[in-house]
């Protein structure tokens, strides 16, 4: 009777175990699947934000040309307002000055406005220059991380290592995306399975399957219902 006690309880220890290893294995897939996710979709963000970037900088380069054409403009207008208001300052009438002087007014806030506009696109070619000097680095810190993820024993020798570039990384991250997909499935159909197992075990001791999701504590369940204390 005992060596049949110390066979159920080897039984259940060795479940224990077996679905240990499945569990670590599930997490370890579903961290590489987020990891995979993560790299894809932003490999896909830098790629797209490369790719428009020098239609966006054509763009901003011929505001920033108009921009200033407009404040060239504009000074010339104002220094021609300014001219006039103090030509009429000393000979013109009282009528001509506030007319010159609204004029002059009026010239100064369109030349204001026209230094804001080059400001401002002077600014938004800076912004866009930077974004391009950080997609670039994250660009090759992006294609490391691809490097490194694609030697891991998982993925290693099922998925082909990516080309060089962002567009080969977003298509090793599909492909390896669909390989982890599979192991998940796989490893998850092999934990069902132990703990199948460990409800049919539990069930021909105690007559009750095992009502659970993981078998921890098959062993000890069983040790108290077979009063065994052996470990």
């Amino acid at each position: 009777m005992v060596d049949e006690v110390e066979a159920l309880l080897t039984i259940a220890e060795d479940l224990e175990r077996r679905d240990e290893r499945a569990a670590a294995a599930l997490l370890e897939v579903e961290r590489l699947q987020a990891e995979v996710d993560e790299l894809r979709t932003r490999a896909g963000a830098v790629a797209a934000l490369l790719r428009e970037l020098p239609a966006v900088r054509a763009a901003l380069e011929a505001e920033e040309q108009a921009a200033t054409e407009a404040q060239e403009g504009a000074v010339a207008a104002w220094r021609g307002a300014e001219d006039e208001l103090a030509r009429l300052q000393e000979r013109g009438g009282e009528n001509a000055r506030l007319q010159a002087a609204r004029a002059a007014q009026h010239a100064r806030d369109a030349l204001e406005e026209a230094e804001l506009r080059v400001a401002r696109a002077q600014q938004e070619r800076a912004r866009l220059e930077q974004e391009g000097i950080e997609g670039g680095a994250e660009s090759e810190r992006l294609e490391q991380r691809g490097a490194e993820l694609a030697v891991h024993p998982r993925l290693e020798h099922e998925v082909v290592a990516p080309a060089t570039g962002l567009h080969g990384l977003i298509d090793w991250a599909a492909r390896a995306r669909g390989e982890l997909i599979v192991a998940h499935a796989a490893l998850a159909a092999d934990r069902d399975t132990i703990v199948r197992e460990a409800s049919e075990l539990v069930a021909s001791v105690l007559g009750d399957p095992l009502a659970a999701t993981s078998v921890a504590g098959v062993r000890q369940r069983l040790e108290r219902a077979l009063g065994s204390g052996s470990a």
